[in-house]
């Protein structure tokens, strides 16, 4: 059951990914830059998204040598042009597009969990095995209290659980996340340059340290939303 799991787990990363770089692409040009959209970029198509590091090694190494209880991972850097922008802030507007998409996501994710949990015959006890089996917790018999609904159920807190991951970890301060992209546009020059040049010093030190980093913002978010779903 694990490996079905952590294999969904990784089905579920993609697609998250695949919006985020998808969102960005989109609003890049909204804005004015059409560099992405030329290369193919507004799409839920992975192949278009994919980057053997960030979609192939990075999660599994996360799940399998650092012991991480969810893969993380990224898509290829979604191209801009700056000039082609019509704001000067249009780069950073376009970035934020990714995180935002994410969390988009999960809310939404999370209002149709509360619909079917009160819609629907056996939603409330089938969305509580989902929340289990997220958390790799499979009681005796339990499978024989999944309702119809349930795969549903589990795909929609999965994808719930990886958007909000991901909205956390692109958000670090890392040279090639998100966040790394917008802090930049705000340092004064020299420390933009140092903030670049060690950029690969501060992507090996996210290997080690990058777990409890992610849980600090992670953990209190998602213990928002659980306990949205079990109290509403």
């Amino acid at each position: 059951m694990d490996l079905a799991l952590i294999v969904f787990e990784l089905f579920v990363m993609v697609i998250a990914i695949s919006l985020h770089d998808c969102a960005q692409a989109w609003m890049a040009n909204r804005l004015g830059d059409p560099t992405a959209r030329m290369l193919g970029r507004i799409t839920m198509n992975p192949a278009m998204h994919f980057d053997p590091w960030g979609m192939g090694i990075s999660p599994l190494l996360s799940i399998f040598i650092f012991h991480n209880p969810l893969p993380f991972g990224w898509g290829k850097p979604v191209p801009t042009t700056y000039r082609n922008f019509r704001s000067k802030n249009g780069e950073v507007i376009s970035v934020i597009a990714g995180p935002a998409a994410q969390m988009l996501t999960a809310i939404v994710s999370l209002i149709i969990l509360l619909v079917v949990k009160h819609t629907v015959q056996g939603g409330g006890q089938s969305l509580g095995l989902a929340i289990l089996l997220s958390r790799r917790v499979m009681l005796p018999g339990v499978g024989d209290q999944m309702g119809g609904i349930f795969p549903v159920l589990l795909l929609l807190y999965m994808l719930l659980v990886m958007n909000l991951l991901l909205f956390v970890f692109n958000l670090l301060p890392l040279p090639f996340l998100d966040g790394g992209k917008i802090l930049v546009r705000f340092l004064p020059y020299n420390a933009a340059k140092a903030f670049e040049q060690y950029s690969m010093y501060f992507v090996l030190a996210f290997f080690f340290i990058g777990g409890p980093l992610i849980s600090i913002g992670f953990g209190p978010l998602m213990a928002i939303f659980n306990a949205l779903l079990i109290s509403l």
